[in-house]
C-alpha cells in the first residue's frame, strides 16, 4: 500500500504560502504516495492549480470557525455551534494580549481525522503547528516556518513548548535557517532548509497562455498591493521616472490589501497611462516571461517565490536589501540590490532600463544558476 501523507494548510488565497503549497503539490509523486490536504478555509485563486490525485479534506464547520471574525461568530450561532462561538471568541480575545495562547485556541476549531499517517505537514505553523501536534495520528510531523523568525516571532511563547514535539522544522532560507537556530537552540539538529519549489516545467507550460502585448520598457512586480511589500516605494520611484522622462508601463500583479489607496496615488502622481493594477491571478508567469525587468521592492521576506521564479526566466531584477536578499541574490552579478528609498531605487531602475549589457550579464548569470529545485521534495520522501 502506498504510504500516507496529510499537509495541513490555511487556504489557497493568493500569497507566497499558497502559491508554494501548489508547486509542492504539483511534483510529489501521487502514483508512490497517498496525499491528503486539509484546507481549513478551501478558497482563493490557486484552488484551480491542485493537481488531480490528492484528496482535499475540509468541513463546513472549520470554514466558518476560520472565516472573517466578527461576521464568523453569528454564522457559527444560526448552525447551533455554541461551543465554536465562544472558542472563536476567547481565540480573539488572547490574540490582543498573546498570540501563542490565541493560536492554541484556534487549533481547537479544527476538524479532527482519525485517519493515520506515514507522515503529516504543518505547512502555515502557528495553530496548524499545535494542532498537528495535538490532534494529528502520525508516525512522522513535520512543521514548516516560512519567513525570518526574527520578524515573526509573536507566537514564540507557545512554539517553545510545540518546536521539540515535531520530527522536523523545514525553513526557506539559510537566513531563516540560522534565525530558528537562534531562537530554538536546542532544536537545531532538526531545522533545516526546505527551498520553496519552482517548477522550471510547470512555469514554462503557464507562462505559454496568451497575453495582451505589454509596452516597451515593461516593469513587472510581483505581489501584493501593500505597504510591507514597499508598494508606495515603488508607485513614488515610478512618480519620479516619470518626472525625468522615461518611458515606461510597470504592471502591479497581486492583491489590493487596501491598506492605503493606492490608485489614488496613481491620479496624485499622474500615472494612470503608466500603472496597470493587474490584480489576483493564479498565473503571473506570462507578465514575469515578458517582462523588461522586475522590481521588487518589498522591506522583509523570508525568501520570495516571486523572485525565484524571475530568476527562473532569467530576468534583470532590482531588489531592495531586505534582510534575506543575499540568500537570493548577489550584488552587480545577478541583480540591482538598492536601499529602501524611492530616488535610489528610479535611479537605479532608469540604469538597468538604459544598460542593455547590463541586463544581459545579470542575465547570463542567472541562467548560470538556473535550477528548478524540484530534487527538494526528496527531503520529505526520506523522512518516510
Amino acid at each position: 500500500m502506498n504510504k500516507k501523507i496529510l499537509f495541513i494548510v490555511s487556504t489557497m488565497e493568493s500569497g507566497g504560502v499558497s502559491k508554494s503549497m501548489s508547486t509542492l503539490l504539483n511534483v510529489i509523486d501521487t502514483n508512490r504516495f497517498e496525499i491528503d490536504v486539509l484546507l481549513l478555509h478551501p478558497t482563493g485563486v490557486f484552488m484551480n492549480l491542485l493537481p488531480k490525485g490528492i484528496t482535499v479534506i475540509s468541513d463546513y464547520k472549520t470554514q466558518l470557525f476560520f472565516s472573517k471574525f466578527p461576521n464568523n461568530l453569528l454564522l457559527l450561532l444560526k448552525k447551533g455551534y455554541f461551543f465554536a462561538v465562544l472558542l472563536r471568541f476567547f481565540a480573539a480575545v488572547f490574540m490582543l494580549f498573546n498570540k501563542g495562547i490565541g493560536a492554541k485556541l484556534l487549533s481547537k476549531g479544527i476538524l479532527k481525522i482519525a485517519k493515520q499517517y506515514d507522515l503529516a505537514v504543518d505547512y502555515n505553523g502557528q495553530h496548524q503547528l499545535y494542532y498537528l501536534v495535538d490532534y494529528v495520528n502520525a508516525k512522522v510531523k513535520v512543521s514548516f516556518f516560512h519567513s525570518d523568525y526574527s520578524k515573526w516571532a509573536y507566537y514564540y511563547f507557545m512554539d517553545k513548548k510545540y518546536y521539540p514535539k515535531v520530527d522536523k522544522i523545514f525553513t526557506i532560507s539559510a537566513t531563516c535557517v540560522q534565525s530558528l537556530k537562534n531562537y530554538f537552540p536546542n532544536q537545531s539538529s532538526k531545522i533545516e532548509l526546505f527551498e520553496n519549489i519552482s517548477s522550471l516545467k510547470v512555469m514554462n507550460r503557464l507562462a505559454a497562455e496568451p497575453l495582451a502585448k505589454m509596452q516597451v520598457n515593461s516593469i513587472v512586480t510581483v505581489g501584493h498591493l501593500i505597504k510591507t511589500k514597499g508598494t508606495l516605494l515603488a508607485l513614488e520611484a515610478a512618480a519620479l521616472l516619470k518626472q525625468r522622462g522615461v518611458h515606461f508601463t510597470w504592471y502591479f500583479v497581486g492583491q489590493n490589501t487596501h491598506d492605503h489607496d493606492y490608485y489614488g496615488l496613481v491620479q496624485k502622481y499622474g500615472l494612470q497611462d503608466n500603472i496597470v493594477f493587474v490584480g489576483v491571478t493564479p498565473n503571473p508567469y506570462p507578465y514575469l516571461k515578458n517582462a523588461k525587468i522586475i522590481v521588487h521592492t518589498a522591506y522583509f521576506e523570508g525568501k520570495s517565490i516571486a523572485l525565484d521564479e524571475a530568476k527562473l526566466f532569467c530576468k534583470p531584477i532590482v531588489v531592495t536589501n531586505f534582510s534575506t536578499v543575499q540568500d537570493q541574490f548577489q550584488h552587480n552579478y545577478t541583480a540591482t540590490i538598492t536601499a529602501f528609498d524611492s530616488a535610489i531605487i528610479a535611479q537605479n531602475v532608469i540604469d538597468l532600463l538604459t544598460n542593455e549589457a547590463l541586463q544581459r550579464t545579470y542575465a547570463f548569470n542567472l541562467k548560470k544558476e538556473r535550477n528548478s529545485n524540484e530534487s527538494e521534495i526528496e527531503k520529505l520522501y526520506n523522512l518516510i
